[in-house]
């Protein structure tokens, strides 16, 4: 009977347990996200009001009619906090999304350019656009343009918000893809696939481009968290999402001057932000470690 040697049975073991620990936690972290996305087409239905329907008296405590009480003009804020999650989510999806694509596409053509001239322009473009802060530009756009346009359908400020943050975030994400493609370089299949005679386009886009993604994708879902963050302040520094459009920020920040008698105003809205913010950590976290293992096998 063939035994497996203690000495290699425990690191097999042991990377056993981290997959499926990395595993179950983008479940659960997924699986949490999911359920906020549910709620907030359900929360109106179940209370019977929406998000800026008055249906209470101003500032009634928690009870069963209102979970978790209501606002200064007798709004639910029950509702309204799993109604911001189209908001604050949209914003978080598309600025983090969209910034991937943009710059994972420009990093990794920089990073596969034979001429290095293409790849020095793209990293001075670079530096100059992660000097720029998210707060400065954002306020310059709403500035210009205001909070109160609709563009697109999108509710008031939103697409604003959503052109600050690509403008600035492709740069970060064509930064790591651009150091990931020309790690990737000098891999063994990748000089095979080039002694086969295989075109600079496919191997760029079929063999290159999924390991860049590998990467840039899993930094998305961590950027994402801040995007969220990022997008609860802009109230407080003037900005945001204008009322009475349903946003965590917003509500927190509405609700800031009658903490003290109605902390329900803003402690909800913070733990939604929170409980979602962990979750899309959680996630991150599990991608990260799966991606990690992914990439030592391939070297």
């Amino acid at each position: 009977m063939t035994t497996i040697p203690r000495t290699t049975a425990i690191p097999v073991a042991a990377k056993r347990r981290r997959a499926e620990r990395g595993l179950t936690e983008i479940i659960v972290g997924a699986v949490v996200l999911l359920l906020f996305l549910i709620m907030s087409f359900l929360a109106p239905v179940l209370i019977g009001y929406g998000p800026n329907e008055l249906g209470g008296p101003p500032l009634a405590p928690p009870s069963l009619e209102h979970p978790f009480g209501t606002d200064v003009l007798g709004r639910d804020v029950f509702v309204r906090t799993f109604v911001a999650v189209h908001v604050d989510y949209l914003v978080a999806l598309v600025g983090a999304f969209v910034s991937l694509a943009i710059g994972t596409l420009l990093g990794t053509l920089a990073g596969m350019a034979r001429r290095r001239a293409w790849g020095t322009v793209m990293m001075r473009v670079t530096d100059a656009l992660i000097a720029v802060p998210f707060p400065l530009l954002i306020l310059l756009i709403l500035l210009t343009v205001g909070n109160q346009v609709s563009v697109l359908g999108t509710p008031p400020g939103v697409f604003q918000i959503l052109v600050g943050i690509v403008v600035v975030g492709w740069s970060i994400y064509a930064r790591l893809a651009r150091a990931e493609a020309a790690g990737l370089r000098s891999r063994e299949y990748i000089v095979a696939a080039e002694l086969m005679g295989y075109g600079k386009a496919r191997i760029t886009f079929r063999h290159v481009m999924p390991a860049v993604i590998a990467v840039t994708g899993t930094y998305a879902v961590a950027d994402a968290v801040i995007i969220v963050g990022f997008v609860a302040s802009l109230p407080f520094l003037g900005a945001g999402v204008p009322p009475p459009t349903p946003e965590w920020g917003s509500m927190m920040y509405e609700g800031r001057a009658s903490i003290v008698f109605a902390w329900w105003q803003v402690i909800f809205p913070a733990l939604a932000l929170t409980i979602s913010a962990v979750a899309a950590s959680v996630i991150a976290d599990g991608l990260l470690d799966r991606t990690s293992r992914k990439l030592r096998r391939q070297e």
